[in-house]
C-alpha cells in the first residue's frame, strides 16, 4: 500500500477537509505509469490514419505508387504528430526527474494533459484530410497548444508549491525554460496557420529552433558569470 505523507512545510494543521487533501504529498510512480500507457496508445493510434489503398491484388506498379503518394497529407500529419508526441513524452518526463512529490492539483492538471494526448489521434486524423484547410489547422495547433499549456502550468504550480528539485538551480533553470518554450512556439504556430494553412508547422519549428538558440546563448553567459565569479570565504 503506498503511502503517503503530510506536508512538514504547514506549520499549523488544514483548517478545511478541502485543504487537508491538498496538502497531502504522493509519490509519483502511479501518475508517470498512468502517463506512459496513454501516450503508447495515443502513439499507436495515430498511425490507424495511414490507410491500404483500396485497389485490385493486380494493380499496376505506377497506380499502387500514384494512390499512396495521394496519402501525403496523412503521411505528414502523422510524422509530425509523432515526432510532437514524442517531444512531449520526453519533456514530461524530465521535469517529473525534477518533482520531488505530487499534490492533488497536480494530479487533476496532469489528468486534464493526457486528455489532450488523448485527443491527438482526432486531430492528426481531421489534419491529414484537411491539411490545406485553415479550421483543421487552428483544431490540430490548437490541441497541441492546449497539451504544451497544461504541460507547463504542471511545472509553475509544482514550483509554486516548492515542490520542485533545485538542488542544482542552473539545472532545473533550464528545464523550466524548455518547459515553456512548447506553448510559446505553438502559438506562434497556431498565429501563422491563420494567415496560411500550411505556414503553421514552419512557425512552430522556427520559433521553438530560435528558442533554443536563445537558451543556449543564455546558458553560455550564465556559465561564463559562474566562472568568473569568486569563490565565497569560507
Amino acid at each position: 500500500m503506498a503511502s503517503i505523507t503530510i506536508s512538514a512545510q504547514m506549520s499549523t494543521p488544514p483548517t478545511s477537509v478541502r485543504k487537508l487533501m491538498h496538502s497531502i504529498l504522493l509519490s509519483k510512480g502511479r501518475m508517470e505509469a498512468l502517463t506512459d500507457g496513454i501516450f503508447a496508445i495515443a502513439m499507436t493510434l495515430l498511425v490507424l490514419e495511414l490507410k491500404i489503398p483500396d485497389l485490385p491484388r493486380r494493380v499496376g506498379t505506377s497506380e499502387l505508387l500514384q494512390k499512396i503518394s495521394e496519402e501525403g497529407p496523412a503521411f505528414f500529419s502523422f510524422t509530425i504528430s509523432f515526432l510532437y508526441c514524442g517531444l512531449l513524452w520526453v519533456t514530461h518526463h524530465l521535469a517529473m526527474h525534477f518533482v520531488r512529490h505530487l499534490q492533488i492539483g497536480l494530479v487533476w492538471l496532469n489528468l486534464l494533459f493526457l486528455m489532450s494526448i488523448s485527443v491527438m489521434p482526432f486531430s492528426c486524423g481531421l489534419l491529414g484530410h484537411f491539411l490545406r484547410n485553415r479550421a483543421a489547422q487552428e483544431i490540430y495547433f490548437g490541441n497541441m497548444f492546449v497539451a504544451a499549456a497544461l504541460m507547463a502550468l504542471q511545472w509553475l504550480v509544482a514550483k509554486k508549491k516548492n515542490l520542485i528539485n533545485e538542488e542544482n538551480l542552473l539545472t532545473s533553470q533550464l528545464m523550466g525554460q524548455q518547459v515553456m518554450f512548447f506553448p510559446i512556439a505553438l502559438g506562434a504556430g497556431m498565429a501563422a496557420a491563420s494567415y496560411n494553412p500550411l505556414a503553421g508547422s514552419y512557425g512552430f519549428i522556427v520559433v521553438l529552433l530560435a528558442l533554443r538558440l536563445w537558451q543556449r546563448n543564455w546558458h553560455r553567459r550564465q556559465t561564463a558569470s559562474q566562472a568568473t565569479s569568486p569563490a565565497p570565504f569560507s
